[in-house]
């Protein structure tokens, strides 16, 4: 009979929990395709604590949590924007990741940052008014500050900075193909409008 010999290596536990996070990924993921009927909705009411609907609301809303917990809504900004969208995205994440079972397409209430300003430039409605657009240019000048600066209410530093956010503000709009026509009877307009 041969002897067997066996190895004992020693590996700190920094080590070992790296290797089991390396073994944990790498296995295939194995997910099952669930039908969905995007147009067929039912409703179901849930009954839950105040705190609970609070914080769903938080997320959904991408607002501080509070409560004393030290959070950054930028951390919640893949979530969906709608207490609902929220509620379902874990419900499908939690069956994807207990059982493996996925719908074939996302529910539609998973709306993810649309935010309004986003659908209006989707659907390339008016995002100012003549009014809006006119007092941006304005606030592109240096004189539209001077009575602040005068009476002390801004520096002329803040005054610089507010020039440059501005600035900024109308290279966006010209970025995403919107107008800002420096007539003052002129409305701002997509760029295909004029086609």
């Amino acid at each position: 009979m041969g002897a067997t010999t066996t190895t004992t290596e020693k590996i700190e536990f920094s080590d070992f929990a790296e290797k089991l996070e390396e073994v944990m990924t790498s296995t295939t993921e194995v997910v099952q395709q669930l039908p969905i009927d995007n147009e067929v909705k039912t409703t179901i009411l849930i009954s839950v604590e105040d705190n609970i609907k609070k914080l769903l609301s938080k997320l959904a809303s991408k607002e501080e949590i509070g409560w004393g917990v030290d959070t950054n809504p930028e951390d919640f900004k893949h979530l969906p924007n709608s207490i609902t969208g929220v509620i379902v995205h874990y419900i499908i994440k939690g069956i994807k990741e207990d059982f493996g079972f996925e719908f074939e397409k996302q529910p539609k209430c998973l709306t993810y940052n649309i935010s309004k300003f986003d659908k209006k430039v989707a659907g390339k409605k008016r995002l100012l008014t003549r009014e809006q657009k006119n007092e941006l240019l304005a606030k592109t000048q240096m004189s539209y500050y001077d009575d602040k600066i005068s009476s002390g209410e801004m520096t002329i530093e803040s005054a610089m900075y507010a020039i440059k956010d501005a600035y900024e503000r109308v290279q966006a709009f010209k970025n995403i193909g919107y107008i800002l026509p420096p007539e003052k009877t002129k409305y701002p307009y997509f760029v295909d409008e004029l086609e």
